[in-house]
């Protein structure tokens, strides 16, 4: 019966994106299928949470009727609207043939990795599907604002603990961080209300969905990038066997997983719409940027970055580094300018405590270069770092805007521990791998493609 419901919930959130997509992503693309579902499962969880919201504001419970019916009305608008507008994908160069010893090769890694994928799915759904709530953020945290969604059949109001106690516990509630998005405990709120009662483990089934979708994201946009079968399933399965990543799956329940697939669903789209201009990447480029927004307060931020990419895209590489330059210089000195107490995604100078901290140096370094926490992701980074610098001439014109972004996102994520007071989740090791998560498919995603352009520059050479 669970499996069904669970069946059932998946169906409702999916249906209405896919209807969409069907539309927007045109026929012909380069792994169409596959771009489709990557997408559609993190829209469709990005929309259900919309609808749950909607619902609370117009004062209609939380239930299957009820959410299934507006997403049905999504769905059946999808279904009437006009395929005229719908685009033809731009015609693809045919796959290189191989001869039948190195087609097998490939045929073999190819079959090795998607087994692996297959087998590492199965394992982290039953871990979820039977451990109970764990991670100690959602079970303090995230899990709580579910529990009271569920029971109320809507959302509730989160105030700061002074305005609790001086209101009485009188209609609102309160947890260490009332500000929160509460987009995570929506979607856990939605998995109980689809079984019908609460359910400590397979509530965290949304997380398995957004393992697969980053997944799919990320091996369907490489191929659109024109980058071989092989090395995209290998890649893709280097980025989902990363440590950490697994651990976020495994004990599900917080949030940063879900900005990291925003963050790699918009990186991929930005770097395909920034070679071939064509406005469905662009579209979905925009969508799932402006949802990390709905997450975590770093979505504001890595949704910041896409402006550098956007500057080298548009204006050129030289043109868009002295506007960047400029713009740069100028948000420097309106935060010089800003009063303190002025707060931004959840935060103030004030609150920062800018200052330069070198005590996380260590920690970073430990973290990513020691700690197994992302394999040697940070070593095939830095080499493709260094491999892009020495090959700037041919490689700027078309990966410039996403080093560009990536480098931008980097040096937030420096500053937010060398220069704030969260350095200390730097030195006690709490949240440095946490918020870098969010950035790490993108890393993997970029690493990639400096890999392929680098290959595929020598073949032509020859």
């Amino acid at each position: 019966m669970f499996a069904l419901q669970l069946l059932l919930a998946l169906i409702i959130t999916c249906l209405p994106v896919w209807v969409w997509l069907e539309r927007v992503v045109p026929v012909g693309a380069t792994c169409r299928r596959l771009l489709i579902g990557g997408y559609t499962l993190f829209l469709g969880m990005m929309l259900v949470t919309l609808i749950m919201r909607f619902l609370s504001v117009i004062g209609v419970s939380f239930s299957v009727g009820s959410i299934g019916g507006v997403g049905a009305f999504v769905f059946f608008a999808g279904v009437l609207a006009p395929r005229s507008w719908r685009m033809t994908a731009l015609p693809s160069k045919p796959a290189p043939v191989l001869n039948r010893q190195i087609a097998g090769i490939h045929r073999l890694v190819f079959g090795i990795c998607l087994a692996l994928l297959a087998s590492r799915v199965l394992v982290l759904g039953l871990e979820i599907g039977t451990r109970p709530l764990f991670a100690w953020d959602a079970l303090q945290h995230w899990t709580k604002q579910a529990k009271v969604f569920f029971d109320q059949g809507s959302t509730a109001p989160y105030v700061a603990l002074n305005e609790w106690l001086a209101m009485g516990g009188k209609g609102v509630y309160t947890n260490m961080h009332p500000d929160y998005a509460i987009t995570t405990p929506l979607l856990q709120t939605w998995t109980n209300v689809a079984l019908g009662s609460w359910h400590d483990s397979l509530m965290s089934f949304p997380w398995l969905l957004i393992f697969v979708s980053l997944g799919l994201i990320f091996y369907a946009q490489a191929r659109v990038a024109k980058i071989n079968s092989t090395t995209a399933i290998a890649a893709t399965y280097m980025a989902l066997s990363l440590p950490y990543l697994n651990v976020q799956v495994a004990l599900p329940g917080y949030a940063d997983l879900l900005v990291a697939l925003s963050f790699l669903a918009a990186f991929a789209a930005f770097y395909n719409w920034s070679c071939d201009r064509q406005s469905w990447q662009a579209l979905l480029c925009i969508l799932c940027a402006l949802c990390g927004l709905l997450v975590k307060n770093e979505g504001f931020y890595w949704f910041l970055t896409f402006g550098s990419g956007w500057l080298l895209a548009s204006l050129g590489v030289k043109r868009g580094l002295l506007v960047g330059g400029t713009l740069l210089l100028g948000l420097l000195l309106v935060l010089w300018l800003m009063p303190d107490t002025w707060v931004i995604a959840g935060h103030s100078l004030q609150e920062l405590s800018l200052g330069y901290r070198p005590e996380a140096w260590t920690a970073v370094y430990v973290s990513f270069l020691k700690h197994d926490n992302w394999h040697f992701l940070s070593y095939l980074f830095l080499a493709a770092l260094a491999m892009f610098i020495w090959h700037a001439r041919q490689l700027a014109p078309t990966l410039a805007p996403v080093a560009a972004i990536v480098l931008s996102a980097l040096a937030l994520y420096l500053c937010l521990y060398l220069f704030t007071r969260y350095s200390f989740g730097a030195v006690r090791m709490t949240s440095l791998n946490r918020v870098a998560l969010q950035l790490m498919p993108v890393v993997a995603f970029f690493t990639l493609l400096v890999y392929a352009s680098v290959s595929r520059n020598r073949v032509l050479q020859r």
